[in-house]
């Protein structure tokens, strides 16, 4: 047994509980937009499917059921392609906010003469984050 005291494990509920934050984000702007692309381009593909079939007596001899294989082609091509394109956009965008706050930490830290270590950067982060409440408390009247 060691006389060391254990980590709390607290912060880990708090980042687990931040990340299922982040994660039902990410999920709810992954459906809208996975809505919105499979919308779009589903009315894109009934519009040249209905073209289509006006215009080439070919096409219209066609049967219904693959008239609706390629409508449901189109909005599932939709519904793939606006999912991905958001979700990646919100994950650059938050890698992005994450590396900015790390080399902040780091610079900082290292003017301290700290080695920036993942903990400290979290304790770093946590000293920030309650300067900043009292801040904002001092500032209210």
């Amino acid at each position: 047994m060691s006389d060391a005291p254990s980590a709390s494990p607290e912060p880990y509920r708090q980042r687990r509980r931040h990340r299922e934050q982040q994660v039902a984000a990410a999920y709810a702007l992954q459906r809208d937009a996975a809505v919105r692309g499979m919308l779009a381009y589903g009315l894109v593909g009934s519009t040249l499917i209905a073209g289509a079939h006006a215009v080439f007596p070919r096409f219209r001899s066609q049967t219904l059921a693959f008239k609706g294989f390629l409508a449901s082609s189109w909005a599932i091509f939709g519904l793939v392609v606006g999912a991905d394109t958001v979700l990646l956009t919100h994950e650059g965008a938050q890698r992005r906010d994450e590396d900015a706050i790390r080399a902040l930490a780091r610079k900082e830290l290292g003017r301290r003469g700290i080695l920036a270590t993942e903990g400290e950067i979290q304790r770093w982060r946590e000293e920030r984050i309650a300067a900043l409440r009292r801040q904002e408390e001092g500032a209210q009247p």
